[in-house]
């Protein structure tokens, strides 16, 4: 009886690592042939509707604060097989440093419109000085050019590219 046993367990190992590989496939081949679109609503938000700017063929629009020598980004025209009228979406951006003052032009002698809080989630317009500006942020300095800005509540200003990133968090060196 001991050699049916130990000859019985491979076979049964055999059909459990076989359902196992069966289960999988049938699983995994609907989700290798999806064509189904990607959800940009996490990634990006829109514009209000009364915005008369168009999309690309992508419909996001993204750029980097990093190239300080660029000139300023245009804003997108419409590719050729685009719709005409699409509202455009912009880049989320977060406020990194509490108290954020928002511009009227990019510079520290401009008017202050708005001070912004810590967190906050601002819209970038696609527009980047040409130049940097090294500012004293208490603990250290950065030298960063002005970003242009859309609030929550539609307010459209610049502010110090080193008060805003993609990512939620404290920019450290700052005083309190």
């Amino acid at each position: 009886m001991e050699k049916n046993a130990k000859g019985l367990l491979p076979k049964v190992e055999i059909v459990i690592v076989a359902v196992f590989a069966l289960s999988f496939l049938i699983w995994i081949i609907p989700k290798c042939g999806s064509s189904r679109p990607a959800d940009d609503t996490e990634q990006n938000a829109l514009l209000p509707a009364d915005s008369t700017q168009e999309t690309t063929a992508s419909n996001t629009l993204s750029a980097t604060v990093k190239d300080t020598t660029a000139p300023k980004v245009a804003p997108a025209t419409p590719a050729a097989n685009s719709p005409a009228k699409q509202e455009v979406q912009y880049s989320r951006l977060y406020v990194t440093i509490e108290g954020l003052n928002l511009r009227s032009e990019p510079g520290l002698k401009s008017a202050v419109l708005a001070k912004i809080p810590l967190f906050e989630e601002v819209y970038f317009l696609n527009e980047v000085t040409d130049t940097t500006t090294e500012v004293s942020l208490g603990y250290e300095k950065a030298n960063e050019p002005w970003v242009k800005i859309r609030t929550r509540k539609g307010q459209e200003g610049w502010v110090y590219g080193a008060g805003v990133s993609y990512y939620k968090k404290k920019r450290p060196g700052t005083l309190e």
